[in-house]
């Protein structure tokens, strides 16, 4: 059966009443395919998902609108992959118990990806940001991809510093995916797919975003990722939603600690409180979910995190390749000095020797002090 026939009839099922997520999964494990669930008898639908969806099932007649919507997602260049096509589907999300029958998507979707989700909150903090920015570039710079939902906020910073250090990120929508929401992440849409990145939703040509979309497209976030860290996230926040739907899915959930006079920490330090893992470097998530690498080395030293060790001159901002000039391998400077030295504002400085550390080029020997890594 093509993926076209494939697509039409699991759609089809989608638009079946009483077939959501759940069932339609029950029925397609249990028929085989989509298409064999409209072809059943009446009386063994009934007995895996009752009679009110199988007499529903057997007087659909909305055909042509399955069959609009398909030709509308080509036109639009959209592809799709549905739950039964267990060689292309993503194989995480396959098994939650309420995966998407149906997945329209643009770019790269691997069934195999390994996937850490990075959420947060719409509004955060300067350290929120620059901690979203840290293990955005850390994670993706290993070689995993990065899943976020494009909102404002901790979403966005974590999707572009994935595709500022030439990562593979997932943005999932709570719309279809003509539909960009915000719309002002178009560009950030279009980096995206550039680098090798991919757009996914389960919602079919035409659906405007609406707040019943937002946890169907948690639930993905959570789903398709091997583990789930949240940065910045007040009480009542749809980061939230994420983490319990991945802990429900018996996903790690990984949170960077916060202020405990924040109101955007008041739900991270909750989930810690309730069983979390505590993300304080990016080694805390990659021995997690990757255990034999030897989680006792320091990212920096890890032979296959190559972005990092090999990283050419010509990828350093102005303000690194000044910082490197006043460092030795010999001896530590605080960095006040390096701050005095090098005429760069504070904050510049700051995420300079971050953005350094991370790419293996310098060190921080004890608080403060840092010097250049040794040479390879």
């Amino acid at each position: 059966m093509s993926n076209l026939e494939t697509a039409f009839y699991t759609l089809a099922l989608t638009r079946v009443r009483g077939v959501g997520s759940v069932i339609g999964k029950r029925l397609i494990d249990f028929f085989s395919s989509a298409k064999q669930v409209f072809l059943a008898d009446r009386v063994k639908i009934e007995q895996v998902a009752g009679k009110f969806v199988s007499e529903n099932i057997k007087k659909f007649d909305k055909w042509a609108s399955v069959e609009d919507s398909l030709r509308l997602s080509l036109k639009l260049g959209q592809n799709f992959v549905c739950y039964e096509e267990k060689d292309r589907y993503p194989a995480l999300l396959a098994k939650i118990p309420d995966p998407p029958l149906v997945l329209f998507y643009k770019g790269n979707l691997e069934v195999n990806a390994l996937v850490v989700a990075i959420v947060g909150t719409r509004k955060p903090s300067s350290y929120g940001i620059e901690a979203t920015r840290f293990f955005s570039t850390a994670l993706s710079s290993f070689g995993i991809c990065i899943a976020s939902g494009l909102a404002f906020g901790l979403d966005t910073v974590a999707h572009k510093s994935c595709v500022e250090a030439s990562g593979k990120t997932y943005a999932i929508f709570p719309s279809s995916l003509e539909n960009i929401y915000p719309y002002e992440n178009k560009k950030l849409v279009d980096d995206i797919l550039r680098k090798n990145g991919a757009i996914l939703s389960e919602f079919p040509p035409g659906t405007m975003p609406s707040a019943e979309n937002f946890p169907r497209r948690n639930r993905i976030i959570a789903g398709i990722s091997k583990a789930v860290l949240i940065v910045e996230a007040p009480e009542k926040s749809g980061a939230l939603i994420t983490a319990y739907m991945a802990i429900d899915y018996d996903r790690d959930v990984f949170v960077v600690p916060g202020s405990i006079f924040s109101k955007t920490s008041k739900g991270t330090n909750r989930l810690i409180k309730e069983g979390a893992f505590l993300a304080e470097t990016p080694e805390d998530i990659i021995s997690r979910i990757i255990p034999d690498l030897g989680q006792k080395q320091p990212l920096n030293q890890i032979g296959l995190i190559s972005p990092f060790v090999n990283i050419k001159r010509a990828d350093l901002t102005e303000s690194e390749e000044k910082i490197l000039s006043f460092l030795s391998e010999d001896i530590s400077m605080h960095i006040d000095d390096i701050i005095k030295k090098t005429q760069i504002a504070p904050q510049d400085v700051i995420s300079s020797l971050v953005s350094l550390e991370i790419k293996g080029m310098v060190v921080e020997e004890v608080s403060g002090y840092y010097k250049k890594a040794p040479s390879s």
